[in-house]
């Protein structure tokens, strides 16, 4: 039995620089794995069918997972004649904006090139798993990252935070598609990313509090204005550096004082996801 862990991430920065012909938008982003995740186990079956248990219902419809998606793609182009159950213990929110998806997809590639014994290069698993997603490439690296294209293109910063972070969700989903499709050309703005890099080269966490920035959120807050809200609750309550992370909903706050992240976290009832981990 193989086990891997599927590690969340959030957008220190996410800027949409434009459209793309294929339909994508063209991203710059910086990108941090946090110490929130999910656990995939994938135990070897003999005969050649795949199957797929989780402590939540992810879809509908097996076949529409992800991780069968992708478990069975490999079955198919490696002509694997085995077959594999994969458990997945969800512990992060499902399209909250924190790549949970991803990152169980990501997971997968790596679960099974170890069970199937498909030698396979982390550059290799990321090539194949872009096909998938775009957070994909960067969940099975789990780097700090600056991530552009689609989000596929990736260049780690050879720094570790290790900041303090609270995760904050109104336990409502949102649709990374819907988001997406309301972004006008009007909507771009130029912002530097390098701004934010210094900040992390320097660890000069002001700096990284100030240039947190993300497009989306303009968007995300319209179609959910609890997102706002609570963003807003958070920068009353005395922390500057607070953002939505991808497509929302989930608003993240670092801060160097973890006790005062965790009596912020107090503050919102248990309606609400929360956690307080760290950025690896």
């Amino acid at each position: 039995m193989i086990k891997e862990k599927a590690y969340a991430k959030v957008n220190l920065f996410l800027n949409v620089t434009g459209k793309r012909l294929d339909g994508y938008h063209d991203l710059e982003m910086v990108m941090a794995s946090i110490d929130l995740f999910d656990v995939l186990t994938f135990e070897l079956l003999k005969e050649k069918q795949i199957v797929i248990e989780s402590n939540v219902k992810i879809t509908q419809v097996m076949e529409e997972n992800l991780v069968y998606k992708i478990a069975k793609s490999i079955q198919e182009d490696f002509n694997i004649q085995f077959g594999v159950k994969i458990h997945i213990k969800k512990n992060i929110p499902i399209a909250a904006g924190l790549a949970g998806g991803s990152a169980d997809g990501a997971a997968t590639l790596r679960g099974l090139n170890k069970l199937w014994k498909l030698k396979l290069s982390l550059d290799e698993l990321s090539k194949m798993g872009s096909k998938f997603g775009a957070d994909i490439p960067f969940c099975i690296y789990n780097k700090l990252c600056i991530a552009r294209g689609k989000g596929e293109e990736l260049l780690f910063i050879k720094k570790s935070l290790k900041l303090p972070i609270l995760l904050i969700n109104p336990n409502i989903k949102i649709s990374t598609k819907d988001v997406f499709s309301q972004f006008l050309e009007e909507d771009i703005q130029f912002r530097k990313i390098s701004d934010m890099t210094a900040g992390i080269y320097n660890c000069n966490i002001e700096l990284i509090e100030r240039e947190m920035y993300n497009s989306l959120e303009k968007i995300a807050f319209k179609i959910e204005p609890k997102i706002e809200t609570i963003k807003n609750k958070i920068i009353d309550l005395g922390i500057s550096g607070v953002l939505m992370s991808g497509s929302g909903a989930t608003v993240f706050a670092i801060s160097k004082d973890k006790n005062k992240l965790k009596e912020i976290m107090d503050v919102f009832n248990d309606y609400y996801f929360k956690k307080l981990t760290k950025i690896r």
